[in-house]
């Protein structure tokens, strides 16, 4: 699934009024001002009963949603399903692990980023009959 479908996917069923972020490099991928959410956007290739969240981009999140008194939410799309984090309601334990400098294939260097593990048990099962 591409970011794109899911956020079709949130706007359709759960969120009419969610809008992508005018700026590209802005700290979360989209808004709804009736929930009052800044959502983060996320689409893996493989299912993990964990899905991981850098620090950096959790706690970038938390304060832009603190600052506009919205929640931040994250939400992942799995091939077992699309899977929602309140992260005002969750603190991940956060190490450090040596992963790639960015999602771009063509880099191979690998720098040390903290990151934190979020348990799928713990979202919100957004997908119903949705077939994967």
């Amino acid at each position: 699934m591409s970011e794109l479908r899911l956020f079709e996917f949130l706007r359709l069923n759960f969120l009419p009024d969610l809008e992508r972020s005018a700026d590209q490099f802005e700290r979360f991928d989209c808004t709804s001002q009736s929930a009052k959410l800044h959502v983060e956007l996320k689409c893996r290739r493989s299912h993990y009963e964990t899905l991981l969240i850098e620090k950096k981009k959790f706690d970038a999140l938390i304060a832009a949603s603190t600052q506009l008194q919205f929640s931040p939410c994250y939400i992942n799309s799995t091939p077992q399903g699309i899977f929602g984090f309140n992260l005002s309601k969750i603190e991940p334990s956060w190490q450090t692990e040596l992963m790639p400098a960015t999602t771009d294939f063509a880099n191979t260097d690998k720098v040390e980023k903290v990151v934190g593990f979020l348990s799928v048990a713990d979202a919100v099962n957004l997908s119903g009959a949705i077939n994967f």
